[in-house]
């Protein structure tokens, strides 16, 4: 049986988990639907939307285990275990986010010092992964 503290914690996370996935794609939504949203900095923000919404919906499961006294066993339970409820997508995702906050740091930081410079400007070309 659940606590009442548990129900409380699990429905407050559950709101916040909703409002930061609903909000993280709203900016998704915006940047995509307005053509002249679509800048580099933008990008690099809807980067960082996606990464958040991520985060929030694999650390979800972690704290609803928590709170729950049984966990699911066998194949299901294991596989449960050491991928969703161990957080290792949740990492994957918060690291997405840290390198995507000291890319846009790095940008801002060139923009300011060199403002009128086009070395350092930031470009779609530029934010693009190399295979």
């Amino acid at each position: 049986m659940i606590e009442s503290s548990g129900i409380a914690i699990a429905t407050v996370h559950s709101v916040l988990v909703i409002v930061d996935i609903v909000g993280n794609c709203l900016v998704c939504v915006i940047i995509k639907k307005h053509r002249d949203m679509r800048t580099p900095i933008n990008y690099l923000l809807v980067n960082l939307a996606v990464a958040d919404a991520l985060f929030a919906t694999f650390v979800t499961p972690q704290t609803f285990f928590k709170i729950t006294p049984t966990h699911p066993e066998g194949i299901a339970g294991t596989v449960l275990c050491k991928i969703i409820t161990g957080g290792n997508l949740a990492w994957i995702a918060g690291t997405s986010s840290v390198v995507t906050l000291a890319a846009i740091a790095a940008e801002r930081y060139y923009t300011v010092i060199y403002p009128a410079g086009n070395v350092s400007k930031l470009t779609k070309r530029k934010l693009k992964v190399r295979h």
